[in-house]
């Protein structure tokens, strides 16, 4: 069974994780609990109940805004002028071992959910992420995701009813 846990140092193995792209390694290994000490950032980890130490997949998320500007004519309506409170997914990975077998969707699901409760406690209006490259602008893009309007690359999902059924 596949549970998804906050980072814990004492029991995940961050150094034997591998996606295969060098800066979400690096984050991991070296930057993710330093970054929760600090409260800039939360990590989340997709592991199996059986063998909790073994990283399958992860997800980094932290506070940010938009700019108003930024977001598609048809989501501004009813926003205040002001930046617009958001979460960013800063980072999502897999194991190279474990790509192809849905569980990017998998992590993708839990960070919408998490963030459709936070939008009910603390009031955030999208999930926001910077994709590393094409690829992954178009991985996002499949589950309801809009560019931004100053770049292709950063990308936004409303977290209202749609959000629910994107996913």
């Amino acid at each position: 069974m596949l549970v998804v846990q906050r980072l814990d140092g004492r029991i995940h193995d961050r150094e034997g994780f591998d996606c295969g792209e060098p800066s979400l390694n690096r984050y991991l290994h070296a930057l993710a609990a330093q970054h929760h000490r600090a409260g800039v950032a939360t990590t989340h980890v997709l592991v199996e109940h059986e063998t909790p130490s073994r990283i399958l997949g992860y997800y980094t998320l932290a506070a940010a805004h938009l700019s108003l500007s930024e977001l598609a004519s048809a989501d501004r309506h009813r926003l205040p002028r002001h930046p617009v409170p958001v979460a960013r997914l800063a980072r999502l990975a897999v194991a190279m071992s474990e790509q192809g077998h849905g569980l990017g969707e998998a992590l993708l699901q839990d960070v919408v959910k998490r963030c459709l409760g936070l939008r009910a406690e603390l009031g955030i209006h999208a999930l926001l992420v910077d994709a590393l490259h094409a690829r992954a602008a178009a991985f996002y893009c499949r589950y309801g995701f809009r560019e931004t309007a100053a770049n292709a690359m950063t990308l936004y999902l409303p977290l209202g009813d749609g959000a629910q059924r994107a996913l």
